[in-house]
């Protein structure tokens, strides 16, 4: 039986993103920040991280395509 190939969207992928920038920027204060201010934050880094997201799906696909 093969492993069922989850696909994520960029929508998906941004939000994740966003998850982790918000628990990074909450850690050492009493309140937790708002996720909007975290999306601000995220935005700085996210061109980076898009980058790392559509390589991970080429190699995901070129290794799919060369299995078949």
């Amino acid at each position: 039986m093969e492993p069922q190939q989850k696909k994520h969207s960029m929508r998906k992928e941004w939000f994740e993103h966003v998850r982790k920038t918000r628990v990074k920027m909450s850690k050492g204060k009493k309140d937790k920040v708002t996720h909007r201010d975290a999306m601000q934050a995220a935005s700085v880094t996210w061109s980076d991280v898009k980058e790392k997201v559509e390589r991970r799906i080429k190699r995901e696909a070129r290794k799919v395509a060369k299995q078949k």
